[in-house]
């Protein structure tokens, strides 16, 4: 049996030819009385073929999927080297951030310091101010008004 008992249509051109009584699709009433096939029916898929095999070699196909391959290849290196970048800026940036905050802490205990009550003791000498050794209330009903 050669191919062409199967399938004549492939070499012959035949649009259509009578289908072996095995491949007829057989009809069926659905539900809402519509028929249908049971059975899908089958065609031959169109041939194609090239024409000049060597219109489609493998060398051009080969060189395609390496040039897909080394591109992704490239963009993979882009874009580690844009992460690797991030990371090193991002580094920097932390440093910077320590630094900073290690001169907060230092200007926050000069600061202190200078708030200190025996620190304020000593200016308020300085400028002329005397130390109060007695405590004295103001009574508020003794106050006349005006």
């Amino acid at each position: 049996m050669a191919i062409t008992d199967f399938f004549p249509s492939i070499l012959t051109g035949a649009r259509e030819r009578q289908r072996p009584q095995h491949l007829k699709a057989k009809r069926v009433v659905s539900r809402n009385g519509l028929a249908k096939n049971a059975h899908p029916a089958l065609q031959l898929v169109q041939d194609f073929s090239v024409e000049n095999p060597k219109a489609v070699s493998t060398k051009s196909f080969t060189g395609i999927v390496v040039a897909i391959f080394v591109l992704g290849l490239l963009s993979l290196l882009g874009i580690n080297m844009a992460l690797t970048s991030g990371a090193f800026e991002m580094e920097n940036l932390k440093l910077h951030l320590i630094a900073m905050n290690d001169q907060k802490e230092a200007l926050l205990n000069q600061e202190s310091s200078y708030s200190s009550p025996d620190r304020l003791a000593i200016h308020a000498k300085a400028l002329g101010m005397q130390p109060q050794t007695t405590i004295n209330f103001l009574s508020l009903g003794t106050v006349k008004k005006p």
